[in-house]
């Protein structure tokens, strides 16, 4: 038994090995899928740097807002702010707000945010948060008023 335990163990360390090094390894830009995209974002990164990893199919479906803050709160909670009305397209914010639209029915909405157009954080949230956090960029009421 004591001879098969040391062949075993290194045939078992070697497949280890060559699973290990089948991975797919880092995602090559431009990407189309937004797992990718994601394991591509890192420090410092600019949204021009950002919007250059995306094919342009995956570029098609984002949407980008200006805002006037976007921090964490102490809970873990995302607290995002706008002017009221929005930004117009041709102006500029202190904060920026990449997003994509789930590429899967049930998955999740990907945002990227930047301080004065360099990466901050990046975010998954759920279908029931986006239609909140969008009213907020567009600048539009959260509460609704009775005519």
């Amino acid at each position: 038994m004591k001879k098969l335990l040391a062949p075993v163990t290194a045939i078992i360390v070697i497949l280890s090995i060559l699973l290990i090094g089948c991975g797919s390894g880092t995602p090559e830009p431009p990407v189309e899928k937004l797992f990718d995209l994601d394991e591509l974002i890192t420090e410092n990164m600019t949204v021009d740097q950002v919007y250059a990893l995306l094919a342009p199919e995956l570029e098609q479906t984002s949407m980008f807002y200006q805002a006037e803050s976007i921090e964490q709160t102490e809970t873990g909670k995302w607290k995002i702010t706008s002017k009221e009305g929005g930004f117009a397209e041709d102006e500029d914010g202190p904060y920026q707000v990449l997003y994509f639209p789930p590429e899967e029915k049930g998955t999740e909405y990907y945002f990227v945010f930047f301080k004065e157009n360099v990466f901050m954080a990046k975010v998954w949230f759920n279908a029931q948060a986006v239609p909140l956090i969008e009213k907020t960029l567009k600048g539009e009421s959260l509460i609704n008023e009775a005519d």
